[in-house]
């Protein structure tokens, strides 16, 4: 694991799933979050956090379930943020398997949530440029 210094911009985004078999969307807070849209856990790494770490933390952070197990993926994001600065980011895909419950959500974050089986959860889920065949690929659990 890599540790990496606080200004390279790099996130983690965790697909969680069930020991169950169902999948966790998150409907964002637009408020606070700038999109109303079924989503997945997100955030940063911070200073001296490997990726796995800010996974682990993050999804306990904005879910409270029981992590069984935090899986890299091979793929990731990278995008400009914000549009027009410059900046880049890199967001790594997890996948992060977990003891079926209902989750304890930040209202600041998120408003809902929902345990769908798979089919469902890839038809609903916000999903970057729409390439269902590259989170098909991820789901391939």
């Amino acid at each position: 694991m890599v540790l990496l210094p606080k200004d390279t911009n790099n996130k983690i985004l965790a697909i969680i799933y069930s020991d169950e078999g169902k999948f966790l969307l998150l409907r964002t807070n637009k408020k606070h979050m700038g999109m109303d849209a079924w989503y997945v856990v997100t955030g940063a790494i911070k200073k001296g956090e490997s990726s796995d770490d800010a996974a682990m933390r993050e999804v306990i952070e904005e879910t409270k379930l029981k992590v069984l197990e935090i899986k890299p993926t091979e793929h990731f994001f990278e995008y400009e943020w914000p549009v027009g600065s410059g900046i880049m980011k890199r967001e790594d895909i997890f996948l992060a398997k977990v003891k079926h419950d209902k989750p304890k959500i930040t209202a600041w974050e998120h408003i809902d949530y929902k345990w769908l089986n798979k089919k469902d959860f890839i038809d609903q889920i916000y999903w970057y440029n729409e390439n269902r065949e590259v989170l098909k690929e991820i789901l391939a659990v």
